[in-house]
């Protein structure tokens, strides 16, 4: 995540971590470190986040970098689609293909939502990790 981003992906980026997280803008605002103004900026697309910034939000957000690239994979596959073609052509293109990259990006979402659910669950996994029979014994002890 160490080269600048083009805005428009970062500000998808910043909604998707607050989407996964289920957090409002003002909750990513303090665990980022910024100002619920501006993240509201960001997602607006009315101002941008330097590199700095943009690892604060991600790191408060706790998804691995990893997982961020693959985001802006989707992102870069999703606007490349519907880029590069007169609006006629676009819209045709849209119109016989909507279902198809729908379902291509439903998947590729599908897999980077279950991705995050999974990292942002694994400690909530170890630490309530099943009982062991010792852990009965006590119990019953007690």
């Amino acid at each position: 995540m160490a080269e600048r981003k083009d805005p428009e992906e970062l500000r998808v980026a910043i909604v998707f971590l607050r989407a996964v997280r289920g957090w409002d803008q003002a909750e990513l605002a303090a665990a980022a470190g910024v100002s619920k103004g501006t993240i509201s900026r960001y997602e607006s697309g009315e101002a941008s986040p330097s590199p700095r910034t943009f690892r604060r939000i991600v790191e408060a957000g706790g998804l691995p970098p990893a997982t961020m690239e693959r985001l802006f994979a989707v992102i870069r596959s999703a606007r490349a689609t519907t880029g590069g073609w007169s609006a006629l052509a676009r819209r045709a293109a849209a119109i016989e293909d909507v279902d198809s990259l729908a379902a291509k990006f439903a998947d590729e979402m599908f897999c980077l939502m279950r991705d995050a659910a999974a990292h942002l669950l694994k400690e909530i996994k170890e630490e309530h990790r099943p009982l062991e029979e010792e852990d009965l014994d006590l119990l019953l002890e007690n």
